[in-house]
This record gives structure tokens, C-alpha cells and sequence, in this order.
């Protein structure tokens, strides 16, 4: 039965809403949630729990690829969930309906992707677990087929652990060592931490900070988005002749510290998991502070990913690349793809808003690269065409 309380502010909510639908939208190169109406009651206060539990972050996190945490339901089964920042509720994978109980009688919600509008149950929270520890999370949550989306990222996505689980706890993000480390806040060393930079709360969740975008200039209401895989989104104009699409930055000055070789969105003020993963990222979510430690002025990079960007780009030198000739110019993104051997890039080119995408693998460790696929997407990645292979 849900709480007298909980049905009050739903009402509440609808009559200031005018009835508007939960929405969450998935931005062009990461995750974000946009509005949240009932699932973090945000303005609850809690203790802040502390997990003495180090666990490993997935090699590609922060080098193109999103951020995953290994989590287990009330039965043993774990799933990858993506830790997003940038999102006030948890949400599920709609295969795991089953498992999340009796569907709550709210009626049902609009979750919103780019192409893709689904319609969604409201059900109370479902026990999650890191390790043997029960996380704390919203009282309600909603789910989503994440199937689109897995394959684009080329990773399973059974949910999305946002901040009505994560403003909880004290979490530290080690790119260098591939380590989340859980921390007690009230026993931070912070003289050792790096920059501090103080965080906020939206009314619907969402995690900001006060600072200049990567782009410089005045102080904005900047969103931090782990679930965002590139470095970052600046407003349209503020970077003279790009008012869309992917825009490269050869060099910025943030907090203090220089950055180089930055590829960002346009159409916000936000800074994502590649920015992200060139510090020790400590957040004292209790305590709303970000702490910054600079580890790498450039993105992160491994010797595979250059070797196979190095044979994509000559491949486009020599005129052989479907759909990205040798007199174009735009951005290279890397997408990530479950096996370590095969990279994927997305590919923006000037004065077009389709997408090219390209496969690139081979078959042994000191083989020669090979082109394996290559296709075209809309804007909301909807396929247009898929190209034949030279």
C-alpha cells in the first residue's frame, strides 16, 4: 500500500504539472535524465551510510565508453548498471518487470529517448545490492527496453543508478586504476583531494555546479554527467562557427588546470565522464562537494585505440572510407563494443547531421586492421543506409 504522504505529493505534483508526463532523455553521447517527478523524494534526509567496498570500473570507462557497476537483485542475479550522475532516478531494464513486483496504480508514464517513446509502470523501489550492501535509492522507479541502446553502446544495459541512489554516498573514481572506492565522508582527507568545487541538487534531482563551461566565459548552472561519454556540452555560439553537432577543443583552461584535445556537444553547459576520467573524481555527495585531482591534461587513450584510429584515418586519406571522403572534415568519436579487439567510431562531418559509423577490428593481437561494417544514421540514430565494404 502506498503511504498516505507519498499519494499527496503525487497529487500535488500533477495539479502543478498540469498532468505532465515523467520523461527521461538520452542525449547524443551519453545519458541524461531530464526531469524527474517521483522518484528520488529529494528533499528527505537521510544519515549517510558508508560502504567500505572497492570495486572495479570497467577498462573502457572515461576512454569513450560509459561508466558500469556490477549490482545484484534480492535473488543473487547481477546486471550492469550505468552510474549516471546526471540522472535523478534509477531505472530498469523492462525484462526485469517480473522481478520489480505489483505495477503501482498511478496510471502510466511517457520515458522518452531520442526516436523512441515508451510507456512505463511506476513500481516501489526493488532491493539493489553492491556486494552483501543493500543501497539506498528512490522510492519509486520506472523502467525502460534498453535493447537500442545496448547495441549502440555495444554493452548490455540492465538499468541506470542515478542520484536518488548515489547523493547517499561518499564515491571516489580512480580512471588511472580502475577502481570506485566508496568513502566515508565524515573522514575524507581533503587537503589531498584536489580542487573542491560545491554541488547542487535540482528540484528533480539533477547534480550542477557554478563554474564557467569548457568554453570559458561566465559562471553557468554547469550539469556534471557521468553518463555523458564525452568531455562535455557547451551552449550553441559559444565557440565562434559551431552552432551543432560535435565540436573539437584543441585547448581550454578550467578550475586552473589546462586540458587538451576535447571533443564536446553543443545545445547545454555540462562536463561529462571523458573530462571526468583526466582526475581523481571524489564525490561527497552528503556534503555536496566535487573534489578534482588532475591525472592527464589529454582524454584518455590506450595504444590499441590509436592504432585503430590511425588505420581508419588512413583509410579516409586514400579515399576508401564509405561515406567519409578524403576532402571531408568533421569529429571522430569512439563508441565502445564488448570486444576488446574491435573498436567503433561515429563519425560527424561538417554541414551534415547524419552520422557515419565504422566497425574496425583484427583478428589477432599484431594482425592487420580490417574494416568489418559500415552504415549511416539520422540524428536520433535511426539507420539510413549501410555501406559495402571496400
Amino acid at each position: 500500500m502506498i503511504p498516505r504522504e507519498i499519494l499527496k505529493k503525487i497529487r500535488q505534483i500533477e495539479i502543478r504539472t498540469n498532468r505532465v508526463s515523467l520523461r527521461w532523455l538520452v542525449g547524443k553521447s551519453g545519458i541524461v535524465f531530464s526531469l524527474l517527478l517521483l522518484c528520488s523524494c529529494a528533499t528527505e534526509r537521510s544519515s549517510h551510510p558508508h560502504l567500505a567496498t572497492e570495486v572495479a570500473i570497467n577498462k573502457d570507462a572515461g576512454r569513450g565508453g560509459l561508466l558500469f557497476i556490477m549490482l545484484r537483485l534480492e535473488n543473487g542475479e547481477e546486471l550492469p548498471f550505468v552510474l549516471d550522475t546526471g540522472s535523478p532516478g534509477t531505472l530498469f531494464d523492462k525484462s526485469l518487470i517480473p522481478k520489480l513486483g505489483k505495477r503501482l496504480p498511478l496510471g502510466r508514464w511517457t520515458v522518452s529517448m531520442p526516436g523512441d517513446k515508451q510507456k512505463s509502470g511506476l513500481y516501489w523501489r526493488p532491493g539493489l545490492y553492491l556486494g552483501n550492501t543493500r543501497l539506498k535509492t528512490g522510492r519509486l522507479v520506472a523502467t525502460f527496453n534498453f535493447k537500442q541502446l545496448s547495441d549502440r553502446v555495444g554493452h548490455p544495459i540492465m538499468g541506470i543508478l542515478a542520484m536518488d541512489c548515489l547523493r547517499h554516498y561518499c564515491i571516489q573514481l580512480n580512471f588511472q586504476t580502475g577502481k570506485i572506492r566508496f568513502l566515508d565522508s565524515k573522514q575524507l582527507d581533503v587537503a589531498n583531494l584536489g580542487r573542491s568545487f560545491p554541488l547542487k541538487l535540482s528540484l528533480f534531482g539533477q547534480l550542477f555546479t557554478d563554474h564557467a563551461s569548457l568554453a570559458g566565459g561566465k559562471s553557468v548552472k554547469l550539469l556534471i554527467d557521468t553518463g555523458r561519454n564525452g568531455d562535455g556540452a557547451v551552449e550553441k555560439g559559444a565557440i565562434n562557427g559551431h552552432d551543432s553537432g560535435w565540436v573539437r577543443l584543441p585547448k581550454c583552461v578550467w578550475g586552473g588546470d589546462t586540458y587538451t584535445n576535447l571533443t564536446v556537444d553543443t545545445g547545454g553547459n555540462a562536463i561529462g565522464l571523458g573530462f571526468l576520467a583526466r582526475h581523481v573524481v571524489t564525490f561527497d555527495f552528503p556534503k555536496r562537494v566535487m573534489y578534482l585531482k588532475q591525472t592527464s591534461a589529454g582524454p584518455l587513450v590506450d595504444d590499441e585505440f590509436v592504432a585503430a584510429l590511425e588505420f581508419l584515418r588512413k583509410f579516409k586519406k586514400e579515399g576508401q572510407t564509405p561515406g567519409w571522403s578524403k576532402n571531408d572534415h568533421g569529429t571522430v568519436r569512439l563508441e565502445t563494443h564488448p570486444d576488446p579487439e574491435t573498436f567503433g567510431f561515429s563519425v560527424r562531418t561538417q554541414g551534415d547531421s547524419s552520422v557515419c559509423h565504422y566497425i574496425v577490428a583484427r583478428t589477432s593481437g599484431d594482425g592487420p586492421w580490417k574494416l568489418q561494417k559500415s552504415w549511416r544514421t539520422d540524428q536520433n540514430d535511426k539507420p539510413i543506409e549501410e555501406y559495402p565494404l571496400p
